[in-house]
Formats: C-alpha cells, sequence, structure tokens
C-alpha cells in the first residue's frame, strides 16, 4: 500500500465511509477529498466536464478509489 492509497483509507475512515464493491464512494466524499465543492463536481458532470469518470446508480453518481488515486498521482 501507498502511501496515498493509506491517506485516502485514513481519511474515509475518518469520515466514517465504507467504499460499496468495486471501491466505490459516493459524489460528495469524493468532493471532500478532492477539495472541490459538491456542486462543483456535480455541476461538472452533468455538464461532461468532470475531473473523473463516474458510475451511476439511479440519480447517484459514485467514483471509483483507483480514479481519484490516478487523478491524484498525475496533478500532484
Amino acid at each position: 500500500m501507498t502511501d496515498l492509497d493509506a491517506e485516502i483509507c485514513a481519511r474515509l475512515a475518518d469520515m466514517g465511509i465504507t467504499p460499496l464493491l468495486g471501491g466505490l464512494i459516493p459524489e460528495r466524499v469524493a468532493a471532500d477529498l478532492l477539495g472541490y465543492s459538491h456542486a462543483h463536481m456535480r455541476q461538472q458532470a452533468a455538464k461532461g466536464l468532470g475531473v473523473l469518470p463516474f458510475v451511476r446508480r439511479g440519480n447517484r453518481r459514485f467514483y471509483r478509489i483507483a480514479d481519484i488515486r490516478a487523478f491524484v498521482s498525475e496533478t500532484a
């Protein structure tokens, strides 16, 4: 486990979040991890300009931890 993986796991644990199968986390949690507002991520995704790919379940958006890890690694 890398330092980034450990940090993501620790922050999720601090928030009381257990990822869904496939490493999916809700949009609001992904926004918190990345330092974006929930509204900004939602608006960008609706416009097709989201910074990360997402998975829809009903009307909710979920983000993969692996995609968040890759995004942070590329932009940091």
